[in-house]
């Protein structure tokens, strides 16, 4: 009898279940445009920087009239030295050091408070602009950069001694390089 009474409870548990369930559909909430006009703002301030960076670019010669020249990543580089070696990719392991600078010449990091920097390209936890630059350097390369603020430490800096949307010059060395 017990059984009897817990299969007609199951079975009507059952039924109860297979009812159809109803889908709810999200609530359109009014978009307050807060989202639309920090884009739209974002994009003219990086037309703007674009331009800024450019004319500047143009006018910058060294003594051996190297210029800078514009890569994919929105970055310019310009090497110093430059050898033979074949380009580290993606995946390599890379060691390199840097200088930042401001872009009127005023000193950030030296190379002694940058430090020695190592890491596999493609997983990178630096700035991206500098990744961007390791991929085109091989080992031993001496590069000069401009990094576009979007591509250094963009909106918040790096919370020490560089601020908001600073553009940097940067001086790269990459030293070693493994497959």
């Amino acid at each position: 009898m017990k059984f009897r009474n817990l299969f007609f409870f199951l079975i009507t548990l059952l039924l109860l279940n297979c009812q159809k369930k109803e889908v709810f559909q999200p609530v359109n909430r009014p978009d307050s445009g807060y989202s639309k006009d920090s884009q739209e703002y974002s994009k003219s301030r990086e037309e703007s920087e674009r331009r800024y960076l450019q004319k500047w670019v143009d006018t910058q010669q060294d003594s051996l009239n190297i210029k800078f020249q514009s890569t994919s990543s929105g970055i310019w580089i310009r090497f110093i030295e430059k050898t033979e070696n074949a380009k580290a990719g993606n995946n390599d392991w890379v060691k390199y050091t840097a200088e930042i600078k401001t872009l009127s010449n005023e000193t950030i990091y030296t190379l002694t408070e940058f430090g020695e920097k190592q890491g596999i390209l493609g997983k990178f936890k630096e700035i991206r602009g500098i990744e961007s630059a390791l991929y085109l350097m091989g080992k031993g390369d001496v590069a000069e950069l401009v990094l576009p603020s979007f591509t250094a430490y963009g909106f918040y800096g790096d919370e020490n001694k560089i601020g908001t949307n600073v553009p940097l010059l940067v001086t790269l060395s990459l030293h070693e390089v493994k497959k």
